[in-house]
């Protein structure tokens, strides 16, 4: 190679790297009035842990705060006393009874004010849907527990940027059976209604639905739902034969769980396929995940429940690891890696530079991956992912260039030395990442929550460290050995000594 070209060369991959670096972790800045830049790092979707979250309480239908209850009291004895108590208003302390750091209605009270026992079972498959619809949703970390025996508090990351987090943990809540039918009240008998259960309805997916319209999701039938949907539809349609023409601008086909509205489309002409595809107009993918997830639960009996949750209570939850968490962790992971392209310049010189070149390519790339992918959300664990993906690069790396150190020792020319000391490597490289990404994906795939999240960020991280490794350090090295005169000097190689005889 030239020193022309490579002079050209190392100027474009030092303003792309230098590009790439500023609109990775600049600060973000406003343009203008109007406009503002936002930096790669900072639409980084994080965990609760690094970046906060949201918890919501879920109370019961008859299950009230102490707060709710003292403002009870409080009203009823004002009432009193200024004797204005109207005809349905009644002591609170005839219709609660305190539990613990919660009130329950009488109704869910048998003899001796005990909880009865088919409270305690709707209460308990309510838990048992909850977790398995916030499971579905595939948050990173997230938990669901028990407060006072009976009230349900879910904890999940920052998701305020994905959707409105009132309206998901309202939807995530939602009791009852799924239905379809043509009436705005679910519960009024039609001929053009059907209940989804495993007997008509596969599953639910989300389906983009182009620019215009949004996300919306797609509904996989059985042959006997195809069958009845195909009726449902082409009654609504003002036909029964698909092929003639009707002109009925066509009727509404609502889908429900419980009393709660999931989504409604007008049916124009019948809809006779193993998917149909409804629009619900959703602006994000996650507000169509999240009705694909409600869908899909009401499918098992299992996950089907009545008893009605209030979810109004919402609160902002601090980073478990501290406020300023994210912050530090990228403070500590920029200091080591300073370190070690400082250390691998000082060893290596010429090869450390490569390295270091290959190295800032694995960085951005790595944060191009995390935060251009929806999918990825980045906690500890993936901080960890990140570290050690990051290592193996630069242990492989250092491998490489060792192997290129004693392949020059025993007297071959630095060309020579260099494709040897690469091929040499190359088995080892190649059968540890094979095998390092080959367990990243089989742990993504079988794995939820925290563990699914490090898996997938294992696997960007090592196909990166291969890509780097194999390709662009090697590159970088062909590059930048085109400029100096003493290319051996350059690269911090000296050849064995031997002793005289």
């Amino acid at each position: 190679m030239g020193k022309k070209k490579s002079a050209v060369l190392i100027v474009l991959m030092s303003v792309v790297l230098a590009a790439l670096l500023f609109i990775s972790v600049t600060p973000s800045f406003y343009v203008n009035t109007t406009q503002r830049f936002t930096s790669l790092l900072s639409i980084v979707d994080l965990g609760s842990d690094l970046g906060g979250g949201y918890s919501v309480v879920y109370y019961p239908e008859g299950v009230i705060t102490k707060e709710e209850y003292e403002s009870l009291e409080a009203a009823y004895e004002e009432a009193l006393a200024t004797e204005t108590t109207e005809d349905d208003m009644t002591d609170p302390a005839t219709e609660y009874v305190a539990y613990k750091g919660i009130y329950i209605g009488q109704d869910h009270l048998g003899e001796d004010n005990a909880v009865t026992e088919s409270f305690v079972a709707e209460f308990d498959s309510a838990v048992r849907a909850i977790e398995a619809r916030y499971e579905a949703k595939g948050f990173s970390d997230y938990s669901v527990d028990v407060q006072d025996d009976y009230t349900i508090v879910v904890t999940v990351p920052d998701v305020s940027n994905q959707e409105s987090i009132s309206d998901m943990f309202a939807q995530l809540a939602y009791s009852g059976s799924l239905v379809f039918t043509d009436q705005t009240d679910p519960n009024t008998t039609s001929s053009n209604r059907m209940l989804g259960t495993s007997e008509y309805v596969r599953g639910a997916t989300v389906v983009d639905m182009g620019t215009s319209t949004g996300y919306g999701v797609g509904i996989e039938l059985t042959a006997e739902g195809r069958a009845r949907f195909a009726e449902i539809t082409g009654s609504l349609a003002g036909s029964s034969d698909s092929s003639s023409s009707s002109s009925s601008s066509g009727g509404t086909l609502y889908i429900y769980v419980g009393d709660n509205q999931l989504m409604a489309a007008t049916v124009s002409s019948q809809l006779d396929q193993d998917v149909v595809y409804v629009s619900g107009n959703f602006e994000t993918r996650e507000e169509a995940e999240t009705i694909a997830c409600v869908i899909n639960t009401t499918l098992d009996e299992n996950t089907v429940f009545d008893l009605q949750l209030d979810s109004s209570r919402i609160y902002s939850v601090a980073p478990t690891m501290g406020d300023n968490a994210a912050l530090i962790a990228a403070v500590v992971f920029g200091v080591l890696s300073l370190a070690m392209i400082v250390y691998s310049l000082i060893r290596y010189k010429g090869m450390g530079l490569a390295h270091m070149f290959g190295y800032l390519a694995y960085a951005l790339g790595m944060i191009l991956c995390i935060s251009l992918i929806g999918a990825v959300r980045i906690n500890i664990a993936g901080l960890l992912a990140i570290a050690v993906s990051a290592a193996i690069m630069c242990g492989f790396n250092a491998y490489a260039f060792s192997n290129i150190r004693s392949e020059f020792a025993t007297g071959k020319t630095l060309t020579a030395a260099i494709k040897a000391g690469y091929k040499k490597s190359l088995a080892l490289t190649i059968d540890a990442h094979i095998v390092l990404f080959v367990a990243a994906l089989v742990l993504f795939l079988i794995s939820t929550g925290t563990v699914y999240y490090m898996a997938l960020v294992f696997m960007l991280g090592t196909a990166l460290s291969a890509a780097v490794t194999l390709g662009v350090t090697r590159f970088c090295l062909y590059v930048f050995l085109a400029q100096p005169k003493n290319k051996i000097a350059f690269c911090n190689l000296k050849r064995e000594e031997t002793e005289d005889e």
